[in-house]
């Protein structure tokens, strides 16, 4: 749709764009959360935001100020202005700030030195100035990997729904999606809690979390292409087919299919790095002697 279109190049255009949009999104989720209590109306909030995208279309003719669509203009400023002033205060409230990744790979430093990386489309917010006790982060949506600052006397606390992640200096990939959260731990200790359910994980650890009332049960993390949005490298050790496709699938936003349950298994040790999907599709035909064959937007392995 034109819509998507030009919000899409307005969130292009410009970091902040995306962080005053990811600021809107935050609040729109949060409103749903105060019901009642709310004097925010999501609709109304999500209207005004899309007044502010600029109209890529032919400009308008310049009209007098009485004009009735010039006072109907600046009845709308006025309108996005309220609402802007009603966001604020709301955000404010909370005291976090939003960090949105967009359409591209992002990364940014933490008032307390930790660096995040956020993959395409993730969402993070977090305590002003980190202030009080601990380091408060909410990761709203989508993928960061974290490099957090080292301090004993200030935890770092991830929020991610119901699952809550506590470090004190380490480094960890963590996914949040609207039915799962998988924590991969790449140095140091995290302990990672869900209601009354809490484990530690330590280097080259995971766990998956499906649903809200799922079991705590670490496992082994088998490779690093967790990794590939940070390093554009894809490396695969003995990695079977059908996790090298679900890693394809995640990063270049492709719809990979395996037609024969019996290919799922083979196993590939390569490399990629910088590649394109069809060199890399190219490569893993010539290597494991398969079929690829499109149809639409599928792409099939046979």
């Amino acid at each position: 749709p034109e819509e998507d279109i030009e919000l899409s190049r307005w969130l292009a255009e410009d970091p902040e764009n995306r962080n005053e949009f990811a600021r809107f999104e935050l609040i729109w989720n949060e409103s749903k959360k105060l019901g009642q209590k709310s004097t925010v109306d999501p609709e109304a909030a999500w209207m005004r935001f899309k007044e502010q995208i600029p109209d890529a279309g032919p400009k308008a003719v310049i009209r007098p100020v009485y004009n009735r669509l010039g006072w109907l203009r600046i009845a709308a400023v006025l309108f996005i202005i309220a609402g802007a002033w009603s966001f604020y205060l709301i955000l404010g409230q909370n005291g976090y700030d939003t960090i949105s990744s967009g359409q591209m790979v992002r990364t940014e430093v933490l008032p307390d030195g930790s660096k995040v990386t956020l993959n395409k489309n993730a969402v993070l917010s977090y305590k002003k100035d980190f202030k009080g006790n601990m380091r408060n982060v909410k990761l709203e949506k989508g993928e960061v990997f974290f490099d957090v600052s080292p301090d004993k006397a200030k935890p770092f606390i991830i929020d991610a729904d119901q699952v809550n992640i506590r470090v004190l200096g380490t480094s960890f990939n963590v996914k949040k999606n609207s039915d799962l959260t998988e924590v991969i731990v790449e140095s140091g200790l995290v302990r990672v809690s869900l209601k009354d359910q809490q484990i530690e994980l330590k280097k080259g650890e995971k766990v998956l979390i499906k649903g809200k009332d799922a079991q705590l049960h670490k496992e082994l993390s088998t490779d690093q292409l967790y990794n590939y949005y940070r390093t554009n490298i894809f490396v695969a050790d003995n990695t079977p087919l059908w996790r090298m496709v679900e890693i394809l699938n995640e990063a270049y936003g492709a719809k990979i299919e395996i037609a024969d349950p019996k290919l799922r298994d083979l196993t590939l040790n390569t490399t990629f790095k910088d590649e394109s999907l069809e060199t890399i599709l190219y490569i893993i035909s010539e290597t494991l002697r398969i079929k690829v064959h499109k149809e639409g937007e599928k792409i099939i392995l046979k």
